[in-house]
């Protein structure tokens, strides 16, 4: 049976996944949670145990990914760990920047309106 390996940024991996063919989801015997993700997906490796990525939905490397669905056991037809990962698309990147640049911005403008009214 085919598996995949998905390298982090950080280097962790998560061994002996399975995909359902041409599909995007991983399915996991061990227990999969968002902690598992946080803070990794700036790059993101995934190789076949074959070599052949032709039945995997996703490019052999994503950049910038995020963690879109994480299903418990009791929530999946065969009992396992599954979850869904993406690509997030550079403009969409880029402005999620702008916006956390402009929240910054606006945090530090309160502060110094609070700053003077004192």
């Amino acid at each position: 049976m085919k598996t995949y390996t998905i390298t982090f940024a950080d280097g962790t991996k998560l061994e002996n996944l399975t995909l359902n063919p041409g599909a995007n989801t991983f399915h996991s015997a061990s227990e999969i949670t968002a902690d598992t993700f946080d803070g990794k997906l700036s790059e993101v490796h995934i190789a076949a145990s074959d070599g052949d990525m032709t039945e995997c939905a996703y490019p052999d490397t994503l950049h910038n990914a995020e963690l879109v669905r994480i299903m418990q056991p009791a929530d999946t037809p065969d009992g396992t760990w599954q979850f869904i990962l993406r690509e997030i698309p550079e403009d969409e990147a880029a402005k999620a920047k702008v916006e956390k640049r402009l929240t910054s911005l606006e945090a530090a403008n309160d502060d110094l309106v609070l700053m003077m009214a004192d």
